[in-house]
């Protein structure tokens, strides 16, 4: 079972393996990601909970567009992120009965709910996504927010193409993990002197956040 979780700790001096995909249920390192403690646990973190988020993120995007912009550009460390995200869900409530789930279940799941809102928000625009990434690589630099999230700018930056094809994919598919494997060798470079160690949700996670934020910056 896939699980959504990230694991970042200091390095040690004797260079690192390439990072492998662990499928251990972890909770997301709270003092990276700058929520709370438990909050970003995922209590349902299977193929099908994780198809029906992305489900719902993709009905909240189309209904509430601008505030889903406005708030993913946000720090997410900020108190004011995970509240935005729960007012989405409390806007939203027919989004949650239209996938078949109750909007209380995702109130908990500030990175996963992020990420899912990211990747139908940059599926909404009609030019190839690869050709976005690869025009915003060579543009503004876009805001990082903690460790994990200046590794994933840095793939996301560093590789458009399998990016984008990762986000092609169908969450819990086998082409996701294949797609998702392609990517180890560029997050082992960008993290540099950090030990990084990922499932494929969270590898796809924090890269879609980031992702989004790249495209948005070039816009503003």
């Amino acid at each position: 079972m896939i699980t959504l979780a990230l694991a970042l700790l200091a390095a040690a001096q004797a260079p690192e393996a390439p990072p492998q995909v662990d499928n251990t249920p972890t909770p997301w390192p709270e003092r990276d990601r700058g929520f709370g403690p438990g909050i970003d646990r995922v209590e349902a973190s299977d193929s099908e909970a994780r198809q029906t988020l992305a489900r719902y993120a993709v009905c909240v995007a189309a209904k509430s567009p601008d505030k889903v912009a406005d708030l993913l550009t946000q720090d997410f460390r900020e108190t004011s992120y995970g509240n935005g995200l729960r007012n989405l869900v409390r806007a939203n409530e027919g989004c949650a009965r239209q996938v078949g789930s109750r909007g209380e279940r995702l109130k908990g799941q500030n990175l996963p709910f992020a990420a899912a809102l990211a990747e139908a928000m940059m599926a909404r625009e009609a030019a190839p996504l690869k050709m976005r990434l690869a025009k915003a690589a060579t543009g503004k630099e876009a805001p990082t927010f903690a460790p994990s999230d200046k590794v994933a700018m840095c793939v996301a930056r560093s590789t458009p193409d399998e990016v984008a094809a990762l986000f092609a994919t169908q969450v819990g598919s086998d082409n996701e993990e294949q797609a998702a494997a392609k990517l180890l060798p560029v997050v082992k470079l960008c993290a540099q002197d950090l030990k990084l160690e990922t499932s494929v949700a969270g590898l796809r996670s924090i890269v879609a956040t980031a992702s989004f934020r790249l495209l948005a910056v070039q816009e503003s």
